[in-house]
């Protein structure tokens, strides 16, 4: 992955092998699938589409998008916050890659949905695609979908800096992920498009790497995760 212009460098003391060439390796790792969501998202634009009609209000496949676009939303705002304000190599790094994925995702869930003749919001409850038609909704606490932060925890991130910020991040996006990997994995299963199936399931492995990772950099700063999401 090519970082920007104005992505800072790596210190020498970042460089130093903390959890040795191991953790880097993973990192890159971590980015490269990343980087396949993108492939999934200039397939759709290209117009390979083989579902047989347009997904309505009430598909899975309207659900899934509207709902992990308002979940990215939040990973964007929080990773961009850690991006400019990280002095930690390996979390920079991290986190410019989920903000630049995730926005980029976000943008590809818009396009489909003006695509399809939808509002950019959903106008359902969250999650309520999920389960067959069984309403999910009550796994929304206010409003908030599984593994969301609160306001509060946005507001206490962004007050934060240095290694506590770090760690306090790391907890948050690790939960955040834990609570959309199941609705990647409902609609890698579920969505009526083959085009929709996949990107979700490449979703689902880009953010199962980055769990693995996000816990391996807590270790490595002598924390632990936060209560999964329930």
């Amino acid at each position: 992955m090519v970082l920007s212009a104005d992505h800072p460098e790596l210190t020498a003391e970042e460089r130093e092998p903390v959890a040795g060439g191991r953790l880097r390796t993973l990192l890159f790792v971590v980015l490269g699938v990343a980087s396949l969501l993108l492939a999934g998202g200039v397939g759709y634009v290209a117009g390979h589409r083989t579902g047989s009609a347009t997904p309505g209000a009430k598909s899975v496949d309207a659900g899934f998008t509207w709902d992990m676009a308002a979940h990215h939303r939040q990973a964007v705002t929080m990773a961009g916050y850690v991006r400019d304000h990280s002095t930690d190599g390996l979390v920079r790094t991290l986190a410019y890659d989920i903000e630049t994925s995730q926005f980029n995702q976000v943008g590809q869930f818009q396009g489909w949905l003006d695509a399809w003749g939808l509002p950019p919001q959903n106008p359902r409850a969250p999650m309520s695609w999920m389960s067959g038609g069984h309403d999910m909704s009550s796994m929304a606490s206010g409003g908030l979908m599984p593994g969301m932060a609160t306001p509060a925890e946005v507001d206490k991130l962004q007050t934060m800096t240095g290694k506590a910020m770090d760690v306090y991040f790391l907890q948050l996006m690790l939960r955040h992920h834990q609570g959309g990997l199941a609705m990647a994995q409902y609609g890698a299963e579920h969505a009526s498009e083959a085009y929709v199936r996949n990107f979700a399931q490449k979703i689902a492995t880009a953010q199962s790497a980055e769990t693995v990772l996000m816990e391996r950099l807590l270790r490595e700063r002598g924390a632990s995760p936060l209560p999964p999401p329930s």
